[in-house]
């Protein structure tokens, strides 16, 4: 099936609590010129540029894009579900330092995209062929991109904690949903590690509501969708990998990597296809 590049229909906004900052803050959605590609804008500072990986970079537990006081966090999510129905263009705003995480999963986010609607055009749209192996290796976690079809995401899980353990999670768009496979899965974290977070000032604003909280006996809340874990960290993959701005032709695996490792993927992508 050929690809071509679309747009939304219409513009959207939802507004939230940022979890790092604790601001009211409102994500707008909207349409761009065909070719465009994802522009984002500090709509409270007056600043915009690509979001695109030259623009972006990993952050602590989150991609961040833009430079300095200007910088917005946690936009992965929103990137996945643009993916997920195919925009290749769009007008993105934002009032404050970061894409809120709603309930911690891309189902708002997509809910939003379909709430707009999708403008598809007749522009053709080149997907990124992986044509030889890349490979980012660190330690006992690897990220690899193959090349091969069907398209599919993989990623194992494996964490030290007795209610996450080793999970694996395996996604083929051309046969699967993102809306039933992924979207449902909400960011996770440790109750450990939401402690040392809010102590470091990264989140003043964290809470059962936006991401499923780990205990060292259970789960704040039983997961939508079985592998919820390793999908969550499918939806972070997809989401980095799409700073690269067109869908990938190929197979890639990941065991237990996180967005520094999808950024570095993403870049040497991005020099193959050069």
């Amino acid at each position: 099936m050929e690809l071509t590049r679309a747009t939304l229909g219409s513009t959207v906004s939802a507004s939230d609590i940022g979890v790092r900052s604790g601001r009211q803050i409102t994500l707008t959605l909207g349409p761009a010129e065909i070719g465009a590609g994802l522009r984002i804008e500090r709509a409270d500072l007056g600043e915009r540029w690509p979001l695109d990986l030259a623009h972006s970079a990993a952050g602590p537990g989150c991609t961040t894009t833009g430079e300095g006081e200007a910088a917005v966090a946690y936009v992965e999510h929103l990137l996945a579900a643009l993916w997920a129905r195919g925009i290749t263009d769009c007008a993105i705003a934002v009032d404050g330092p970061e894409v809120p995480l709603f309930d911690g999963s891309a189902m708002p986010l997509l809910d939003l995209i379909d709430e707009a609607g999708v403008a598809r055009s007749g522009a053709a749209l080149e997907a990124l062929d992986v044509t030889e192996p890349a490979l980012v290796v660190d330690g006992e976690r690897a990220l690899c991109a193959i090349p091969g079809e069907p398209v599919e995401f993989a990623y194992s899980l494996e964490y030290d904690h007795p209610v996450i353990g080793r999970q694996f999670a395996s996604f083929r768009p051309g046969s699967e949903t993102f809306a039933e496979k992924l979207a449902p899965a909400r960011t996770f974290i440790t109750i450990e590690e939401a402690e040392a977070a809010r102590e470091a000032g990264l989140l003043a604003a964290g809470s059962e509501r936006n991401c499923l909280i780990i205990y060292p006996d259970h789960c704040s809340e039983e997961p939508a969708i079985p592998q919820a874990y390793a999908r969550h960290k499918l939806v972070d993959l997809i989401g980095d990998l799409y700073l690269l701005g067109r869908p990938i032709t190929g197979r890639i695996f990941a065991f237990h990597t996180g967005h520094r490792h999808n950024h570095e993927l993403a870049q040497m992508l991005a020099d193959m296809c050069a």
